[in-house]
């Protein structure tokens, strides 16, 4: 919920910027996507939490979340990096998604499946932008493999593992092995760099790095959730 979160909001500031009308309002509803699966995972563990789905939206301290740290970084208004970032990302929460559309527990199962469907519309966007720009102009394949070699070495962080993350697998909860989808996303990826004229190279994350799975984020976190939490 809490990578949907940040993502959403992050992609929010492109409203009304958005290098063509039709990718403006595109973008803009995709982002809306985003903070709407994060509240409705917000609002399942509400009741576990004794809070709010706002209140966990908002009312946590930085280092209670627990997003990776792509989702964090502002693009500056590159339309390159949000595009690479959303290529790593869409694709990545697509596999997460399968995934716990197959839990034991049922009513994530339910979100999860609805989520997916919307998920899939989104990772179709991002992948069909890469072919575009990556076969586009000699600027656009530029700027593009410029963020792409910005982001890969930060976007396997997304597959940080969390202190539970074995038990959840072991239960059904999180049906499946990281590992197995780690290999499924990067060869997905890199087999449409490939095809898009592009060079892309990811490798898993390192062995006992610590991340924003387990509260350590970048220093951009701070002004975003500054921003998030003012009003």
């Amino acid at each position: 919920a809490d990578d949907k979160f940040m993502l959403g909001h992050r992609n929010s500031d492109w409203t009304g910027l958005g290098p063509i009308l039709e990718e403006d309002i595109a973008f803009s509803s995709l982002s809306q996507d985003e903070i709407g699966h994060a509240g409705a995972i917000y609002q399942m563990i509400a009741p576990w939490v004794n809070r709010t789905a706002d209140q966990i939206a908002y009312g946590r301290q930085p280092a209670e979340y627990r997003c990776a740290e792509i989702v964090e970084l502002s693009d500056n208004f590159d339309w390159g990096f949000a595009i690479a970032r959303q290529f790593f990302c869409d694709n990545f929460d697509l596999f997460r998604l399968e995934r716990l559309s197959r839990s034991v527990y049922a009513p994530l199962a339910a979100l999860a499946r609805r989520q997916h469907a919307e998920e899939r519309i989104h990772t179709e966007h991002a992948n069909a932008w890469i072919r575009r720009l990556g076969c586009g102009t000699a600027e656009s394949r530029q700027r593009v493999q410029a963020a792409l070699d910005r982001l890969a070495p930060i976007a396997p962080m997304l597959f940080e593992p969390t202190s539970s993350l074995e038990q959840l697998e072991a239960a059904g909860v999180y049906p499946g092995r990281s590992a197995d989808m780690f290999e499924q996303w990067r060869s997905g990826l890199e087999t449409t760099a490939r095809e898009s004229n592009l060079r892309l190279s990811l490798a898993p994350p390192s062995a006992g790095v610590i991340g924003g799975r387990r509260g350590h984020h970048s220093a951009e976190f701070q002004e975003l959730w500054s921003e998030l939490t003012e009003v």
